[in-house]
């Protein structure tokens, strides 16, 4: 992802024109329904829902807050659930994910990672949303991960992890920088290996009515 040195006035209407959705929690399929576990690690935002052929009516999966030394939250900015749901999941696969600063109130403490574990509905496409996510700097410059939709199905009865966010990283030229991964696996067993990531179809260009 490349750094744009932008004003930071400029940077902040940027974000304040977006068209941001208010933050709905997510709410599981009703009893009865066909269902898998997901795990969803993210230092961003990220929504969920059925995948009707539109985005927008997406509900709130995770969404990370900012903290003051680890512990302590920030008022302004809670993470969502404050209190993240466990359903008794094997252990994660990849590593936490970085904090950082946010464009804005930067004294407002670090976004801090956030890991929260779900039902989702199987044997149906399912949307995943990461919304647009800013890196900040004590400087004028900034770099950010774009917002990013992707449809999955899962299967009954299985255990899946996503990995959507921010982690600081190096190219294939070992240039260092932000990078945005947008992964989704199935977890299979304690003590896997780096996991191979799901197929995904890109969700339509249309918002829904």
């Amino acid at each position: 992802m490349d750094l744009k040195p932008l004003a930071l006035c400029s940077t902040l209407l940027l974000l304040s024109a977006c068209n941001h959705q208010p933050w709905v929690p997510y709410v599981a399929p009703p009893a009865g329904t066909d269902t898998a576990k997901l795990r969803v690690i993210t230092n961003g935002e990220v929504r969920g829902g059925a995948y009707t052929g539109c985005v927008g009516n997406e509900q709130g999966l995770a969404k990370a807050g900012r903290f003051y030394d680890v512990v302590k939250p920030s008022i302004n900015y809670p993470q969502s659930p404050l209190v993240p749901p466990k359903l008794g999941m094997p252990p994660r696969v990849l590593p936490k994910m970085a904090e950082y600063l946010g464009v804005t109130s930067m004294a407002e403490g670090m976004y801090t990672e956030i890991v929260a574990e779900y039902q989702v509905p199987a044997g149906k496409p399912f949307l995943m949303v990461r919304e647009e996510l800013a890196v900040g700097s004590y400087g004028s410059t900034y770099s950010k991960c774009p917002a990013l939709s992707r449809v999955y199905t899962f299967e009954k009865g299985r255990q899946y992890e996503a990995y959507v966010g921010m982690v600081y990283g190096s190219d294939t030229e070992g240039k260092m920088g932000v990078r945005c991964p947008f992964f989704v696996y199935e977890l299979l067993a304690p003590n896997q290996g780096i996991p191979m990531a799901m197929e995904s179809t890109l969700a339509a260009d249309r918002p829904c009515r």
